[in-house]
């Protein structure tokens, strides 16, 4: 009954961690469109196009960071 438990628990878990992973990922991707467009467009206003870059090569660091957790969380390494 207990390790019945136990599995149920993790499963619950488990599943809340991919979500909130995966929500991550697409926060991240839509964010990195902004910047992409707001690059494009030469700057957003507040931020100049060189913190805009920056904002993005640390983003898509973030990104891989996530992919590679969402990864561990799906395969359970």
């Amino acid at each position: 009954m207990l390790l019945m438990q136990i599995k149920v628990m993790n499963k619950d878990i488990k599943e809340r961690a991919s979500h909130k992973a995966f929500a991550k990922i697409s926060f991240i991707k839509l964010e990195n469109e902004t910047y992409k467009r707001d690059i494009k467009a030469g700057g957003d206003g507040r931020l100049s196009v060189d913190l805009l870059k920056r904002c993005l090569s640390s983003n898509e660091n973030e990104l891989l960071t996530w992919q590679y957790i969402a990864k561990l969380i799906e395969t359970d390494e």
